[in-house]
Parts: C-alpha cells; sequence; structure tokens
C-alpha cells in the first residue's frame, strides 16, 4: 500500500471499525492521512511512514485521555450499627408519650404542639416538629417505634446516623408545612408517621452510587423506588385516623431530600464530624421548637 507521498506503515490495530474510525478522526484533525484496512478479525490504521511516530503518539494521548476505569459494582461502604442510635430516639417518643399523658407541667402537649394548619399558616411554624414527637395512643406510638426504628437503621447505614436523622427529621417537618398549605385551617395531625416515611422516601431515593452512566436507567435503579411506593401503599394508606396526605407529603419529601443528598460526594459514612453536628442539629431543632411552644401555650 502507498501514499501519495511514500510508504505506509501499521500504527493500531483496533477489535473494531468504530474504534479504528475513532483514530482516523483524530488522526485527520492533526493533519495525517490515514487508511483504514481490515486484516482477518481486526482493523488496521495506515498512516505514510514520516508520520507513523506522531501518529502513534496522538493516537496514545486520545486514549489516555479518554480511557475510564470501570468502578467495580459492589456493595456501597455501610457504617456501623450502634444500639444508642435507636435508644434516643426510643426515648424522646417515650419521654412525650409519657409527659402528654400524664399532662407534666400543668401542659396540654397535644394542643401546644400539635400540626394544626391554621397555625402554622399564622406564623406557629415550630408546631411542623414538634407534632412528629406526639401520638395519641400506645398503638400508634408502637408502630412508629417500630416502623422508624427500621427504616432509620437501614438509612443510617448508608449516611450516617447524624446525617440520617436529621434527614428524617426535616422531611417530616417539610412534610409537615406542605400539609399545612394544602388542608383545611383546622385540620391538625400528630405523629412521627411523616418522618418515618420520609425514611422511606430517603431510601428509595439514595441508590447504590458508583455504577456507570450507562446503567443509570435500568430496573435495577428503579427497585428501591418501587419498594418505597409499595410499603407507602401497605403501611401508610389504611388506618380509620391516618393521615394519608401526611404521609404521601412526607414520603415526597424524603424522595427529594434523598436525591439532594445522593448528588454530593461525601463519603457520608467516613465523616465523623458532620455526623455530630447533624446529630446536634436535629436534637436543637427539636429542643428549640418545644421551648418556643411551651413558651406560647397559654400559662406557659
Amino acid at each position: 500500500m502507498r501514499f501519495e507521498n511514500g510508504e505506509v506503515v501499521a500504527v493500531r490495530r483496533c477489535t473494531g471499525m468504530r474504534q479504528a474510525k475513532q483514530y482516523a478522526l483524530v488522526l485527520t484533525a492533526m493533519g495525517m492521512k490515514s487508511a483504514l484496512v481490515r486484516e482477518g478479525a481486526s482493523v488496521a490504521i495506515y498512516v505514510e511512514s514520516s508520520d507513523a511516530e506522531e501518529a502513534r503518539d496522538q493516537i496514545a494521548a486520545y486514549d489516555s485521555e479518554n480511557r475510564r476505569t470501570p468502578v467495580a459494582a459492589g456493595p456501597i461502604r455501610t457504617a456501623p450499627f450502634h444500639l444508642e442510635e435507636v435508644l434516643v430516639y426510643w426515648a424522646v417518643l417515650l419521654f412525650f408519650f409519657a409527659v402528654t399523658r400524664r399532662e407534666w407541667l400543668s401542659l396540654d402537649w397535644v394542643n401546644a404542639g400539635a400540626a394544626q394548619a391554621g397555625l402554622i399558616l399564622h406564623g406557629e411554624v415550630w408546631r411542623a416538629a414538634t407534632a412528629l414527637t406526639l401520638h395519641v395512643s400506645a398503638a400508634h406510638l408502637f408502630g412508629n417505634l417500630v416502623f422508624g426504628t427500621a427504616f432509620a437503621v437501614l438509612l443510617s447505614r448508608v449516611t450516617g446516623a447524624g446525617v440520617a436523622w436529621l434527614a428524617m427529621l426535616a422531611s417530616g417537618v417539610l412534610g409537615n408545612g406542605v400539609n399545612a398549605l394544602i388542608q383545611s385551617p383546622a385540620h391538625t395531625s400528630i405523629g412521627a408517621s411523616t418522618a418515618v416515611f420520609a425514611g422511606v422516601g430517603l431510601l428509595a431515593a439514595l441508590r447504590q452510587t458508583g455504577q456507570p452512566v450507562a446503567s443509570r436507567f435500568s430496573m435495577r435503579d428503579w427497585a428501591p423506588l418501587a419498594g418505597g411506593i409499595t410499603l407507602l401503599v401497605f403501611l401508610g394508606l389504611t388506618g380509620e385516623r391516618t393521615d394519608i396526605l401526611a404521609h404521601i407529603l412526607g414520603f415526597l419529601c424524603g424522595l427529594a431530600i434523598g436525591w439532594l443528598i445522593s448528588r454530593q460526594t461525601i463519603d457520608w459514612t467516613q465523616a465523623r464530624a458532620l455526623q455530630w453536628k447533624c446529630a446536634g442539629i436535629a436534637s436543637g431543632v427539636l429542643i428549640a421548637a418545644w421551648v418556643i411552644a411551651i413558651a406560647a401555650a397559654p400559662g406557659g
């Protein structure tokens, strides 16, 4: 084979024509002529011998710039489980259930902290947080203790405990706030259910990271979302006194915040200082909300 100006040599052999054409385009962009020749199962790229060294360098540079090392699909790094994470959650809900039943400090805790839509819209926004700690019955409390523990533990394995509790609290508060915008002013709701179903949404949104771009829309990626919706249907849309809309909004807010968390490049499980900060913020929000609620209550 000859070009106009002399002998030709093969500078690369490819397994397919598509790859060979990409290299040929690179060489053309650099002002070098090339020819593609099938040789058995491979495709050879020929250039003039005077251009051979530069052609090899340009192809090598192209490979270096465009090489993508596949990320092995494996289990994501998880944070260790700590029993105290669960004990704090149980302690908070049990404490408020006890003080509500006994009307501690001569305070009507439900009236002071319930998420009444009209009052929230008139500035008592702390009710969106305080309502998450209140329950009217032991059965109501028990359900939220069990399911809240399960979802929070699963979530904390991915994000770490501090981030998990803050994300669930933020999603629950946001869900109660949006619920107040939609419901009638007299609508009142209490219970940790909104935050619990926010945990379901968070889990559904936080799919496994490190997958190749081409697989982002596979059925595997939709499985967590489908599972979350199934749990919402079976656990959150039944019951005579169930605030269905609050559950749905909690789930949707969890999806939104979970999506935001999944966009970050932080290794949450290794960021211990961040976990403590998030736990502190979550605690501070609840404490501040209840301090304001008690001060605003009649006789407070």
